[in-house]
């Protein structure tokens, strides 16, 4: 579910570390003179790839 900006309600792709404080591209130059210092959002994996992932993690293990 995409989280929208605190500012204007647009798609957020922008976060600040440690925070909720979201926004949007826009908002974000907007307001802060650096956004190099805002993370971009990641966006969670679904728990089918995760656990594909988890799975094929554990076949390519070597077995004693």
């Amino acid at each position: 579910m995409a989280k929208k900006c605190i500012i204007c309600g647009e798609e957020a792709i922008l976060v600040i570390k440690g925070t909720n404080d979201v926004y949007c591209k826009n908002c974000a130059e907007e307001n802060f003179d650096d956004i190099s210092y805002l993370e971009k959002i990641e966006e969670p994996k679904p728990a089918d790839t995760i656990i594909d992932d988890e799975v094929s993690d554990e076949e390519s293990e070597p077995k004693e």
